[in-house]
């Protein structure tokens, strides 16, 4: 299991083994960082992988995320979101 997935999944458990997609609510396949990896640098590496860079989405919204579709900030706020829900 990648590094990323764990974080979330420890950080979000389920009991039923299911995620839903922080954005359309649908099966979420997929652990998509937000900040892409590729844009830290070797002095912040270590923060690619916190739970605010890490959002659960479907194929369908991963692809649009990829796509600039979704933005940085409006990913954000949605995981921001699901975060403030999921702690209260």
């Amino acid at each position: 299991m990648e590094k990323h997935t764990k974080v979330y999944l420890e950080f979000f458990p389920s009991h039923s083994g299911f995620y839903h997609c922080e954005i359309c609510y649908k099966q979420a396949t997929e652990i998509h960082h937000i900040q892409r990896r590729s844009e830290f640098g070797s002095k912040t590496k270590h923060l690619q992988d916190q739970i605010e860079n890490l959002i659960a989405l479907c194929r369908t919204c991963h692809e649009k995320a990829h796509a600039n579709i979704y933005t940085k900030e409006f990913l954000t706020e949605i995981h921001l979101k699901t975060m403030k829900i999921y702690e209260s």
